[in-house]
């Protein structure tokens, strides 16, 4: 059947990457995929898989009559069994486009759900974010299904995990945006550096607090110490986790981030902030050291604990990487999401 899988707002970092990897699995389930996507996207956008129709959608915004109309005119003659919407202004605009004989599943991509509850069921990356539905305005009687993000998983197990260098390489990566926290890092990187410590840390990504970081790094006497990568593709992000004794997700909010997935599946011991997300995805001291959202000293200390520990690093990496196969495999998330498409055509 016809299957769309939609995202007409932003579509960058791990959301795009969530998209791609639904298109991917749908079309493994024998499905046909159309995609609408903004028409500010780029070109030739990465990782949409071979055989999926793209669909670029002029549109300004969550009430946009013109772009809706227009989706109508392109949407209904093909008569798509489910619509998949990847942000609220998807939600709004399929909404309108397909009318009521097309079942809308909007996808959560933050703890931001009211927007979200125009659509015909939700699909929810943990339960606290169920939750969240249940009890919002309107979701208390809403079809939800959990369906979490998915990573791939090495074929020969847990990669082992290498003696720890010295000094050691403590590691972050993802967009340069205040909700990532990395300015947290820096400071927490300023904290072991004013005690003494050496270390080497590596930073991937871009983003619009790049310049402030950099101020930051050599403020604190960092600029020898630090290194800021760049964006790295995805096909690299495993190559990057390998150079880590350690991997930081210092997130202030995040609702079931890709980076903590992929530093699991790479076997790179976590050190996560107590987001919501993170908290849903891995248990602490068991699966991964935590600290406060927003504490630089606590992320130090938790830096310096695990770096002190070779057993306790060997530890949460194995339990993690566990937790994965079990529960955040792409067949685990594959056999998820065909349970919610098809509980949405009954």
């Amino acid at each position: 059947m016809l299957i769309i899988n939609s995202v007409l707002g932003d579509a960058t970092g791990g959301r795009w990457r969530v998209v791609c990897d639904y298109a991917r699995l749908l079309l493994d389930q024998g499905h046909e995929v159309l995609m609408p996507v903004a028409d500010s996207l780029p070109a030739d956008p990465p990782g949409i898989p071979e055989g999926v129709e793209l669909l670029r959608v002029r549109n300004h915004g969550h009430y946009d009559y013109l772009a809706a109309w227009r989706l109508a005119r392109r949407l209904r003659p093909r008569r798509p069994s489910v619509a998949i919407a990847h942000c609220s202004r998807s939600v709004a605009l399929l909404a309108r486009a397909l009318g009521p004989g097309t079942p809308v599943l909007a996808v959560t991509h933050s703890c931001k759900v009211r927007r979200l509850l125009r659509a015909d069921a939700v699909i929810v990356l943990t339960e606290t974010l169920r939750d969240r539905v249940r009890s919002a305005p309107g979701g208390g009687e809403k079809p939800v299904y959990r369906v979490p993000n998915s990573v791939p998983l090495p074929g020969q197990g847990c990669p082992a995990l290498a003696a720890r260098r010295q000094p050691p390489v403590i590691g972050a990566l993802g967009r340069f945006d205040p909700v990532k926290g990395f300015d947290l890092l820096v400071e927490a990187l300023g904290c072991l550096r004013r005690q003494g410590r050496a270390f080497r840390a590596l930073i991937a990504g871009e983003g619009e607090r790049e310049a402030d970081l950099r101020a930051r790094i050599g403020a604190l006497g960092l600029a020898g110490s630090v290194e800021l990568r760049g964006w790295i593709e995805p096909a690299e992000v495993t190559d990057f986790l390998g150079e880590l004794d350690l991997l930081c997700v210092p997130a202030r909010s995040d609702a079931f981030g890709l980076t903590p997935l992929q530093g699991a599946a790479a076997g790179i011991p976590l050190l996560l902030s107590r987001a919501e997300g993170h908290r849903a995805m891995f248990a602490d001291n068991r699966e991964a050291l935590f600290f406060d959202v927003d504490d630089a000293p606590g992320l130090a200390a938790g830096i310096e604990r695990m770096l002190g520990d070779d057993n306790l690093r060997q530890r949460l990496a194995r339990a993690a990487f566990a937790r994965v196969e079990r529960e955040y495999s792409e067949m685990a998330v594959a056999r998820a999401l065909k349970q919610a498409v098809d509980n949405s055509l009954l």
